[in-house]
C-alpha cells in the first residue's frame, strides 16, 4: 500500500497542491484526471521519490517496491512490452539483461554458472518468483585432503572406492541386453551425508602397528555449492521425465495422467518403459503360438491321416495354459515374458506325450485289438516314458523356486509356469486324452 499524508508542494508563493491525503491499496487501479498544469505528473514524481514535497510524506508498506517509467511517449518504442515493464525497476532490468547475456554464451564456464545462480537468486528475491529459465540445485562438494592421506598413511584408491560405495556410485559391471544397459553397483545402506562421514571407517595401510581405522570425516572436507540441474532432452526438445514404479494398474494411471495434462493444454505426454515392451513381446508370442498350433495341426493331420485326432491332442493346450495361469496367480506372479516362454516350451514338451500315446493306440487297433483294450495297453506302455519326462522337467525347475541370487525374480515365473503346465499336462495325457479318444471312437471300428 502507498499512502500520501498531507502532501503539499509550493512553487515560490504559489501552492501547486496542498494537504493531499490518499491511499493506494492492493488490487485496485487508479487514474489521475485534471487540466494541463494541475500537477498530475508532479504528484506522480513525488510518489516515486523523484521530487521532495514542501511538507508531508509518502509511505510505502515495508517489503514492497515501487517501479515507474519515464513520461516519454517515444522512449520505449523499440523495446518489447515485457522489457518496457521491467524497466520500471532499473536494477531488475539490469539483472535480466545480464542473465540473458550469460545464457547466450557458447563457452558457458563454471564462473558463469555461479554468477547466473547469484542473479537468479536476486531476481527471485526482488520479484517473489522463482526463476523459470535454467534451474539450479544445491549440492555438496567433497574434497579429499591429500595431506592427511600422507599423514595417516591411507591409500587414495581405497578412500575413493569407499566414497563411491557410500554414495552409491561404485559400478563394477554392466549387463547388456540388446540396446538396454543395466549397471551393477556395490552400495551401502541409505544414510544421510553426516552419518556417512561420521560412521564410515577407512583403513590405513598395514605397517608395524597393524591396520587402524579412521572416520571418513577426518580425510575429506565438505563445502556447499550450486550447480545446474540436469536437463533431459530428446529429438523433439526438452522434456520432464516422470518415473512410476510398482504400478499394478498401468492403464488407469496413464488415463489419469493424460486427463491432468490435457486440462492445461501446455504439455504433451508420451509413455515408455518395460510395460510397453513386454506387452509388445507378449503380443508377438501370442501370434507365434497361434502359428505354431496351426502348423502342428497340419503336421498331425498328415501323420494320423485324420482331421479329428489332431484336435484331441491340441485340446490339451488350453487346459495346461489355464492351470498354469491359475498357479501363477496363486503364487503372486503375472503373465510376463518369462512365464509366457515357459508356457510355450512346456506345451511343446507335453504335447509330445499325447502324440505318442495316440499313435500307440492307433497301432494296436490296426492289429485288431478292441478299443478299450488298446487304450489300456497303450497307457501301460507309455506310462513310464511320460512319468520320466514330466519328473525330469519338474525337478529341473524346482531349484529355481528356491534361488535368491541375481535374476532369480525373473526365473521364478518361468519355473512356476513350467511346473504347473507339466503337472496338469501329465494328468491330461494319462487320463483325459484317452477318455476323449474313447468317447469319439467308441461306436467306430478300427
Amino acid at each position: 500500500m502507498i499512502s500520501a499524508n498531507n502532501v503539499t508542494l509550493r512553487v515560490g508563493k504559489k501552492a501547486l497542491f496542498e494537504d493531499v491525503n490518499i491511499k493506494f491499496t492492493e488490487g485496485n487501479c487508479y487514474g489521475m484526471i485534471g487540466a494541463n498544469g494541475a500537477g498530475k505528473s508532479t504528484f506522480l514524481k513525488i510518489l516515486s521519490g523523484q521530487l521532495e514535497p514542501t511538507q508531508g510524506d509518502v509511505v510505502i508498506t515495508p517489503g514492497e517496491r515501487l517501479s515507474f517509467l519515464q513520461q516519454d511517449h517515444f522512449k520505449y518504442d523499440e523495446f518489447p512490452v515485457l522489457d518496457t515493464v521491467i524497466m520500471g525497476n532499473a536494477r531488475l532490468y539490469e539483472i535480466m539483461k545480464e542473465k540473458e547475456a550469460i545464457y547466450a554464451k557458447e563457452d558457458f564456464t563454471d564462473a558463469d554458472g555461479i554468477r547466473a545462480s547469484e542473479l537468479e537468486a536476486e531476481f527471485a528475491t526482488r520479484t517473489g518468483y522463482a526463476p523459470t529459465g535454467i534451474a539450479f540445485e544445491n549440492q555438496l562438494n567433497i574434497r579429499i585432503n591429500k595431506e592427511k592421506l600422507l599423514l595417516y598413511n591411507v591409500s587414495y584408491d581405497e578412500l575413493y572406492r569407499i566414497l563411491k560405495t557410500a554414495f552409491k556410485e561404485n559400478s563394477i559391471a554392466t549387463l547388456h541386453s540388446y540396446q538396454q544397459y543395466l549397471p551393477i553397483s556395490i552400495v551401502g545402506e541409505e544414510q544421510t551425508v553426516n552419518s556417512i562421514l561420521q560412521e564410515t571407517l577407512v583403513p590405513t595401510r598395514a605397517d608395524q602397528y597393524g591396520v587402524e581405522y579412521l572416520p571418513l570425516r577426518e580425510l575429506v572436507s565438505v563445502a556447499p555449492a550450486e550447480d545446474l540441474k540436469a536437463i533431459t532432452a530428446g529429438r523433439n526438445g526438452e522434456y520432464v521425465p516422470f518415473r512410476f514404479y510398482e504400478v499394478k494398474e498401468a492403464e488407469p494411471l496413464m488415463e489419469q495422467v493424460k486427463e491432468v495434462v490435457d486440462a492445461t493444454g501446455d504439455w504433451d505426454t508420451a509413455f515408455s518403459g518395460s510395460f510397453f515392451s513386454n506387452r509388445k513381446m507378449l503380443d508377438e508370442l501370442v501370434v507365434i503360438l497361434f502359428i505354431s498350433i496351426l502348423l502342428m495341426y497340419f503336421i498331425l493331420a498328415a501323420q494320423f491321416e485324420s482331421f479329428v485326432q489332431p484336435l484331441v491332442v491340441l485340446l490339451e493346450i488350453p487346459i495346461d495354459v489355464a492351470f498354469a495361469l491359475v498357479l501363477l496367480w496363486i503364487c503372486g506372479h503375472t503373465l510376463n515374458l518369462m512365464s509366457a516362454i515357459g508356457l510355450i516350451v512346456t506345451c511343446g514338451i507335453i504335447i509330445n506325450d499325447s502324440i505318442l500315446k495316440l499313435d500307440a493306440i492307433n497301432e494296436l487297433r490296426k492289429t485288431g485289438m478292441p478299443l478299450l483294450e488298446a487304450i489300456h495297453e497303450a497307457g501301460r506302455r507309455r506310462l513310464r516314458p511320460i512319468i520320466m519326462t514330466s519328473l525330469t522337467t519338474i525337478f529341473a525347475m524346482v531349484p529355481l523356486l528356491f534361488s535368491f541370487d541375481m535374476g532369480s525374480e525373473l526365473q521364478k515365473p518361468l519355473s512356476i509356469a513350467m511346473i504347473g503346465a507339466m503337472f496338469i499336462g501329465t494328468l491330461v495325457s494319462l487320463f483325459i486324452i484317452p477318455l476323449i479318444y474313447w468317447f469319439i471312437y467308441r461306436d467306430k471300428k478300427a
